[in-house]
């Protein structure tokens, strides 16, 4: 949040007529003119939340405001949190209504200012002539973004780089966004704390920066919905199956920062974000990690 401080010159009468005291520069504890803060540089720098059921589904658009698609689907990197491509239909835009495309996250702008809550659209740079051998595919023939090589061709065509997709012995995997909705959450003890109901992304940093977690009878007290970073979560990954283990005590979690999905508003603001951080002993990533686009 951000608070306006306003210092005022306080008149002071005496005998002789009246004085106006002259407003000093403001100081920190030390005694130190207080640093100007640039409130569109501290806009940039705090996490501008949106559901990922807001993601899915924006409208792309080139840098003249024309309409080239949506974003069907995302793929994310479950271990780190982060957002690695969206995958997005051309439709009219490019005569080919049955291919989709995975493309980037980075290469995808988000606008400053939304429309209300919801994200309003996404500007995506790219030469029409050039995005037609993209590497794409098939709406009904999805290809296995587990695999190790599938990012290659596309990273290569973006001229993107990342060591993992040359790395063939990188122990990674991506998944998309859609299989982790109602995916279970276990603790170290095997017990089955609760299901993944919403994923919170940060779209600037290409972040999941929370998820919200509905727990039943593991506390014992019927639904509840808590926010709990991404990196809190350890994947372990068995067979080509990914198991989400959440080292938390249910006194611990009855105790936690609730999610309100109507005082949205609140669960999106920064001060309570770090908030939630703080409960769970993870370091903000927005302390460490510039915005792009």
């Amino acid at each position: 949040m951000q608070h306006k401080h306003l210092v005022w010159a306080a008149a002071i009468p005496l005998m002789a007529g009246a004085v106006i005291a002259v407003p000093q520069k403001p100081t920190n504890p030390q005694g130190e003119p207080a640093v100007k803060v640039d409130k569109k540089e501290m806009k940039k720098a705090i996490p501008f939340c949106h559901r990922a059921s807001e993601v899915v589904g924006a409208e792309v658009k080139n840098l003249a405001g024309e309409k080239l698609g949506k974003v069907e689907e995302l793929v994310l990197d479950p271990t780190s949190g982060t957002i690695e491509y969206a995958v997005i239909s051309f439709g009219g835009f490019l005569g080919m209504g049955d291919k989709l495309f995975a493309v980037p996250f980075g290469k995808l702008k988000a606008p400053e200012v939304p429309e209300g809550n919801k994200l309003a659209y996404f500007t995506f740079d790219i030469d029409k002539a050039k995005m037609k051998d993209a590497p794409g595919f098939d709406k009904s023939n999805w290809p296995d973004v587990h695999a190790a090589d599938w990012r290659g061709p596309i990273d290569v065509f973006y001229g993107t780089t990342n060591s993992r997709a040359v790395d063939k012995n990188a122990q990674f995997r991506l998944c998309k966004a859609s299989e982790l909705m109602d995916m279970d959450v276990h603790n170290p003890a095997n017990e089955d704390v609760g299901e993944i109901k919403e994923l919170i992304l940060d779209p600037r940093r290409s972040r999941v920066a929370y998820f919200v977690l509905k727990t039943g009878g593991f506390l014992g007290m019927g639904d509840k919905f808590f926010a709990i970073p991404w990196t809190a979560l350890k994947v372990e990954t068995t067979d080509k199956k990914d198991k989400l283990i959440l080292n938390v005590t249910k006194d611990r979690l009855k105790t936690a920062p609730e999610y309100v999905a109507k005082d949205w508003d609140h669960m999106s603001d920064p001060m309570w974000l770090s908030d939630v951080y703080k409960y769970y002993g993870v370091r903000p990533y927005w302390e460490t990690e510039t915005p792009g686009g």
